[in-house]
């Protein structure tokens, strides 16, 4: 059932892969959102690909850290990232071989005592839209579900195109209301001829859909720096 009650206002973001700026566009949009005064809190309901061990051993190694640290280490890292996966693999897949059942009501609740004191929840999902879960629930699901608005990250390399347009598509499929896309410089070499035309091309084919353009940002782990990127591409109008 779609939660319809709260007041807070949840952004959900998602990529067309893996490995294209999903977090650190998500920790940028969350320390302008701190600049700007707005009463922000991320999350990444389910992570894989770690271990659960205290940052202190290990520094910022997953997502999850990163947006606690990006929303000023307020929250409790286990309403952050409610489920740990070990393995990199989908959330449903890292579950089944980990013997984990995943309980939705665990991550509403992580979810309701997060929110508590917010008016902006930042919601990274993992992957695409269409990452399974569970067997019958996909991130596309699971946004509907809470209620998200839909930010869409795309990395910008060959093939990019493609990817967005059937993001979008999903998305629209689900009744999700698909606030922008965000082309994401993934590297600082000189861009090859299908990267320096991606965002225009996106432009002609998404008539209407605001997009942004996302620099490369050398120091990922400085908030102010990934606020400076975030205000640089007109994302103050996501916020």
């Amino acid at each position: 059932m779609t939660d319809t009650t709260a007041s807070i206002r949840r952004l959900g973001v998602t990529g067309t892969d893996t490995g294209i700026g999903k977090t650190v566009v998500t920790c940028a949009l969350a320390a302008r959102a701190r600049q700007l005064g707005r009463r922000v809190a991320a999350m990444k309901p389910l992570e894989s690909g770690i271990e659960e061990r205290p940052v202190s051993d290990r520094g910022l190694a997953s997502d999850a850290e990163r947006l606690r640290a990006a929303c000023g280490n307020v929250h409790d890292l286990s309403l952050v990232r409610p489920y740990v996966l070990v393995e990199p693999l989908a959330p449903m897949v890292a579950a089944q071989r980990a013997g984990i059942e995943l309980s939705f009501s665990r991550l509403e609740q992580a979810r309701t005592q997060l929110e508590s004191g917010h008016d902006l929840l930042l919601v990274e999902g993992a992957g695409g839209l269409l990452v399974p879960i569970t067997r019958d629930v996909s991130y596309a699901t699971f946004f509907s579900r809470w209620s998200c608005e839909l930010l869409i990250v795309a990395g910008n390399r060959l093939g990019v195109l493609n990817h967005v347009l059937l993001t979008v598509q999903v998305a629209e499929q689900a009744g999700l209301t698909v606030r922008g896309v965000v082309l994401s410089t993934i590297s600082d070499r000189e861009p090859s001829v299908a990267e320096a035309t991606n965002f225009d091309v996106l432009q002609q084919l998404l008539p209407g859909q605001a997009l942004y353009r996302f620099p490369w940002v050398e120091r990922a782990d400085d908030p102010d720096a990934l606020a400076a990127a975030a205000a640089a591409s007109g994302m103050d109008a996501l916020l």
